[in-house]
């Protein structure tokens, strides 16, 4: 195994050596008396995902067992569990989170041949050890009547947003929640930084000064129906829910230097090491990733698809084609925060000092 990086705390465990062999595909593969256990997200979301994919395991003769908390909650409930049976087969895991389950030789490799979906995504967006399952789109939410109103350029970029008649009419998401890294590394990469070193990013922030560090998104519709901001750091998905509640919003993805524009925040499906269910664990993902599954997520959750062939139909849509970038070639330009460059807890410490002394 190629060990990573590592950028978080998980104290003292050590990396896992050998992959468990997977049984081969079959045309006609049932899954009768069989339990998968899936780690994911509650709030809905597991519904959401049962209601598209997981049940056609079980037409399939077998069970789904959802296990649902933040993906740290569930990397902790691993940790827990070191040395005894997995706790779960099929582990959802956000951006960061992945290197650490990685590193910590929680996964096994996943047999790429059972996970035929793959076709229609990204060559970046899987490999042995993880397949991507969704992605958010980050980029600022604008109030385009009050930019008119006031007379503010629309941004292209974060560093537009320090526009004097902004002052006070903006919110921030706060470095607490999933989306803080993206809004960093974006701003010090367009301010010709790397992610290693993303004081360009906190400078922006500070400079930002704004009205509020959200960590809830109903803080910031509360806000925007109010006008007490007029633009927000967050991903396109609350811009869709705020246009379709009648808000006089769009979505901008930010440009980033010469030759990239918006950025992506991902989420990975990866096989437990232990799992007594490889086969069924396999199978999920694919239903997972399937164009149909991807294109139901996006219009009842507002992620966007990993899946081509589902992203493809979401111009058929005027409001998610709005928002969203769909095509191939604009999200291959998007940019990703690379958690083996990027320190997130140094970045933290910098953050909260900074934030603390206004």
């Amino acid at each position: 195994m190629t060990t990573m990086k590592r950028r978080t705390l998980i104290g003292g465990l050590a990396l896992g050596a050998a992959a468990l062999a997977v049984l081969p595909a079959t045309a006609q593969q049932r899954f009768d008396g069989v339990t998968v256990r899936v780690a994911t997200f509650g709030g809905g979301w597991d519904k959401a995902v049962h209601k598209y994919a997981g049940y056609k395991f079980e037409e399939l003769g077998g069970k789904v067992e959802y296990v649902t908390a933040p993906p740290r909650d569930n990397l902790a409930k691993l940790i827990a569990a070191k040395g005894r049976p997995a706790p779960f087969d099929v582990v959802e895991m956000g951006d960061l989170t992945w290197v650490d389950t990685f590193d910590a030789g929680f996964l096994q490799k996943i047999n790429l041949a059972n996970i035929p979906n793959t076709k229609d995504l990204l060559k970046t967006q899987y490999d042995e050890w993880k397949v991507a399952s969704w992605i958010t789109q980050e980029g600022i939410v604008v109030n385009v009547e009050k930019f008119k109103e006031a007379g503010i350029p629309m941004p292209e970029r974060y560093r537009d947003l320090l526009h004097p008649k902004l002052a006070g009419k903006l919110a921030l998401i706060d470095i607490t929640q999933a989306g803080a890294s993206q809004l960093l590394v974006g701003a010090t990469m367009d301010a010709g930084g790397t992610q290693e070193n993303v004081d360009p990013g906190l400078k922006f922030v500070k400079d930002a000064n704004p009205l509020q560090f959200w960590k809830v998104g109903a803080q910031v519709v509360t806000l925007m129906k109010a006008n007490d901001i007029w633009a927000a750091t967050m991903h396109a998905g609350f811009a869709v829910q705020m246009k379709r509640a009648g808000l006089p919003v769009t979505f901008v993805h930010p440009k980033i230097g010469t030759d990239r524009r918006g950025l992506l925040k991902e989420g990975w499906l990866g096989v437990v090491k232990g799992s007594p269910q490889p086969r069924a664990a396999e199978f999920f993902i694919n239903e997972y990733i399937s164009a149909a599954t991807q294109h139901g997520l996006a219009l009842e959750r507002g992620v966007v698809p990993v899946n081509g062939a589902a992203r493809a139909k979401l111009i058929d849509d005027p409001v998610l084609k709005e928002m969203f970038l769909i095509a191939d070639s604009d999200v291959a330009k998007m940019v990703s925060v690379d958690f083996n460059k990027f320190n997130l807890d140094e970045a933290t410490q910098k953050w909260t000092r900074m934030v603390s002394s206004r």
